[in-house]
């Protein structure tokens, strides 16, 4: 005796059950999920766009899920079995700190510093035995009275004095050239860009700035305005272009090469 396995249940299929469960027609899902009656179709159908994100096949699906108050997990289960997509990770966030290079510019101080303070002593040294040559020698035996010639004597005046500060700070410029201060390195803490968005229809948006935050998702009904805040670029990704007027930081972002109806990808601002 065999046993045959049991059917795997696709995620429209759950959602079309469960719809007609609860005595509802595709025309008022549609309503109240903001999609076209086609579009709701075809989640049912497990028909998606080949040039939708699979970020938005699957908001849409959690969407309709939550409408019909469908377990969740079970759904999005049955959705990766069938499209073998599994939830994206979170991008990791990048962490800027100046801390190792201030370690290093502390590090250079400090040599410069030992450096000059060796040289000093160097230069100190030399005069100290250019001074010691000009003492004459006294435990030397003399030499015969007849074959000893006056030696002119070396008085305490004529006895170079010792250099001041000044002296050898003057000298050790002429020895290496000035040492130009490096700029120490701070924290510069980065201006949010700003970004504006006025959608004149219903449109499903999704927005990533350069951190790799999302700053925006889901579907934005018309005539709403979204302010928001991020490192630039921003990568876009926008249902309809057609319907949404864009600008960044207070300037118009041309749109017009977008097709309009289709779903589009774009950086803001293009890279050049």
């Amino acid at each position: 005796m065999s046993t045959e396995p049991a059917a795997v249940i696709s995620a429209g299929q759950l959602l079309r059950q469960a719809r007609e469960q609860r005595q509802l027609s595709v025309q008022q899902v549609a309503v109240q999920l903001n999609l076209k009656p086609l579009q709701v179709a075809q989640l049912e159908q497990d028909q998606f766009d080949a040039s939708m994100p699979e970020t938005f096949a699957r908001g849409y699906v959690r969407a309709y899920g939550r409408l019909l108050k469908l377990p969740e997990t079970e759904l999005m289960a049955a959705f990766g079995r069938q499209t073998g997509c599994v939830g994206s990770s979170a991008k990791p966030m990048r962490t800027f700190s100046n801390r190792e290079a201030k370690q290093a510019t502390e590090n250079r101080f400090m040599w410069l510093t030992y450096a000059i303070i060796a040289l000093l002593l160097l230069l100190l040294f030399i005069w100290w035995w250019q001074t010691a040559r000009l003492v004459p020698d006294t435990t030397a035996a003399p030499e015969p009275a007849e074959q000893v010639e006056a030696a002119p004597l070396i008085t305490a005046a004529e006895v170079p004095p010792a250099p001041t500060p000044e002296q050898l700070h003057e000298l050790l410029g002429q020895l290496m050239p000035a040492a130009e201060p490096e700029a120490v390195e701070t924290d510069v803490q980065l201006l949010p860009d700003q970004l504006e968005m006025r959608f004149s229809e219903n449109c499903w948006v999704d927005v990533v700035d350069a951190e790799g935050n999302r700053v925006a998702y889901g579907t934005k009904q018309a005539g709403y305005v979204m302010q928001l805040s991020g490192i630039a670029p921003f990568v876009v990704t926008l249902g309809n272009p057609g319907v949404v007027q864009i600008n960044f930081n207070q300037q118009p972002f041309d749109m017009s090469a977008l097709p309009a109806g289709r779903v589009a990808k774009f950086s803001i601002p293009e890279s050049e």
